[in-house]
């Protein structure tokens, strides 16, 4: 059985409901759409830092865990910022057409709403993800939505951070808020607000964070209105609608480039959290003209761990793979997906059925999914693709257990390269997009926790004619008694090199005791630790892209120079010598040895 309810096929327009703005007479000017689109990212990017900027939350100010888009009434992305998180934005489609459906439709809009919710099972991606979408009307016609996706810290479940992969069911997750209206014409609804605050833990920094995500909305909304006025509605309802179709138009010629065909991938997950059992990511890209339809069967059934990607999230992470690809640059709008369909097995691991648990299914086996896309997309065109990244969120989560401070954290890894320069050390990659916290706010913020190393770590990026990228260590210092929650990947797997360039290194963790004893962690734990006990979190690296000994010699040296590359992997990787004092290229040794 396979689902697919909700693909972005099922409603292409922008602006074919009633009672929306009237385009059928406005044929908008090609100058006109561009100023609009270019408007409407810099209205999300306004949006994006009245949230940052008012936010309490280091996981809000500092990584910037949250989305912000202009979206027309059938929900499509129409504007979005610059550093959106992949994951987010592209599920914000069908979370807030569930949210239109949920509250009584289109109908039952009214000026000064605002719609919320978080629930997977209603088009979300995970609970800790709350959208809130305001409906923007001129003269009683609905242009279309603000839309603010965060993540809260916060939603209450088994565990600080509510990020336990081993929970069993989605219940024990957190508190799911079905599709909502937080604010009814207006009017706050101060029952709904209750609920929410009294199911979250650190209340007073939820508070705040909400406020922020309402401003952000609120902002996107004034903003919408003041460019109706200046362009005139229907100019700019038909503007973005255009937006919207000619990036359809850009992705299917695209598309149409490929050469016809089904191509095959499997990618694996290191567990569940509950059994340490690889799971199976099977994929099945198959190009038909200029429309590409991705399947998903033969993928594993759902876990009872935490991993389970919802429906939205499969999606989201396929058209992702895709887009950047066939059509990097700009950012995507909804019209770019129009041409990509996805289907997978109901209660499968990629589209599970209620109840199962989601929290890191949202990142992890998105995550993995996006790398399965690729790979069968390498299939067809090596240089169309790029090496795996560290193939995880790397959350690293913890709460004293004497004071209930509590932290969110995304740590960086190590990029894939690509046919035209090396992977990036030390960054969030895949369908993630946060920012690493700073040490200094960290240490600041949280007392009980001191930083005791935070490096790039060499070696770990996959040799190739283009080196990826280093991933990073740090280790952490907990003064308290510390539930420490980590959700990771690619411990028991390596993120895979392209055309012959090799595997980045895989994910290391350790437990080492305040006695010095060290134990190596799974890739996903939630536990607790003594006083004085110090946690060693290590993502994986990035898989190169080419021939490690095509690398020029002086860029391999210039690599042990950083102290991304050894002296030994130089050599023996790259057919490199190099003088150990002074690091300078031995080419007549060098030569010899690639030879």
């Amino acid at each position: 059985m396979s689902d697919s309810e909700g693909d972005m096929e099922a409603n292409p327009a922008g602006f074919d409901i009633p009672g929306t703005v009237d385009i059928s007479k406005v044929d908008p000017d090609p100058a006109l759409v561009e100023i609009v689109r270019n408007q409407l990212h810099d209205v999300a990017e306004e949006m994006q830092a009245s949230v940052m900027n008012s936010a309490y939350s280091p996981l809000w100010q500092e990584a910037g865990d949250l989305s912000c888009a202009v979206v027309t009434p059938s929900a499509e992305i129409v504007g979005q910022s610059e550093r959106v998180v992949p994951i987010h934005i592209a599920t914000m489609t069908s979370s807030i057409r569930a949210a239109i459906e949920g509250t009584g439709g289109h109908d039952a809009l009214e000026p000064g709403d605002m719609l919320l919710q978080n629930d997977p099972y209603s088009g979300n991606n995970h609970l800790p993800d709350f959208v809130m979408a305001r409906p923007i009307f001129v003269a009683d016609a609905l242009l279309g939505f603000a839309a603010v996706r965060a993540h809260w810290v916060d939603i209450g479940g088994s565990s600080p951070t509510s990020y336990s992969t081993q929970t069993g069911e989605i219940i024990k997750e957190g508190l799911r808020v079905p599709p909502a209206k937080l604010y009814e014409a207006g009017k706050l609804n101060d029952g709904l607000r209750s609920v929410i605050l009294a199911n979250t833990r650190d209340r007073d920094e939820r508070v705040g964070d909400m406020h922020a995500q309402i401003s952000g909305v609120r902002r996107g909304h004034d903003r919408l209105l003041e460019l109706a006025e200046k362009h005139g509605v229907e100019s700019l309802a038909a503007a973005m609608n255009t937006v919207l179709s000619n990036d359809e138009r850009l992705m299917r010629n695209r598309i149409s480039e490929l050469p016809d065909g089904t191509y095959e991938a499997v990618d694996y997950l290191d567990g569940d959290g509950m059994t340490d059992e690889l799971i199976r990511i099977q994929t099945a890209l198959r190009v038909d003209g200029d429309e590409i339809s991705v399947d998903f069967a033969g993928s594993d059934d759902q876990v009872s761990g935490g991993v389970n990607s919802p429906i939205a999230c499969t999606r989201t992470a396929t058209y992702y793979a895709v887009k950047v690809t066939l059509d990097p640059g700009k950012p995507g709008t909804t019209g770019s997906y129009r041409p990509i369909s996805v289907t997978a097995p109901s209660g499968s691991v990629v589209n599970p059925e209620y109840p199962a648990p989601v929290v890191a299914g949202n990142h992890e086996t998105a995550t993995r999914v996006h790398d399965a896309v690729l790979r069968a997309i390498v299939e067809i065109d090596p240089e169309l693709g790029f090496g795996a990244g560290d193939g995880s969120s790397n959350v690293f989560n913890y709460s004293s257990l004497e004071s209930g401070a509590l932290n969110y954290t995304c740590m960086g890894g190590g990029m894939g390269a690509c046919p035209g320069r090396d992977g990036i050390n030390a960054i969030r990659s895949g369908v993630g997009n946060t920012g690493i916290q700073m040490i200094e706010r960290v240490e600041e913020t949280y007392d009980f926790v001191t930083v005791e190393e935070f490096s790039i770590v060499a070696d770990t990026g996959g040799p190739g004619r283009n080196r990826g990228g280093c991933t990073v260590r740090r280790i952490l210092r907990f003064d308290d008694p510390t539930m420490v929650v980590t959700t990771g990947e690619r411990a028991k797997t390596q993120p895979f090199g392209v055309d012959g360039g090799e595997d980045g290194a895989s994910a290391v963790h350790r437990l080492i005791h305040p006695d010095g004893e060290e134990e190596t962690l799974p890739s996903k734990v939630t536990r607790e630790v003594a006083p004085g006990a110090r946690v060693h979190f290590q993502p994986a690296g990035g898989g190169g892209f080419g021939d490690p000994t095509d690398r020029p010699a002086e860029g391999v040296a210039e690599d042990v120079r950083n102290g991304y590359v050894s002296l030994a992997a130089a050599r023996e990787a790259y057919g490199v010598v190099l003088d150990e004092e002074t690091l300078e290229v031995d080419r007549e040794a060098t030569e010899d040895l690639r030879e």
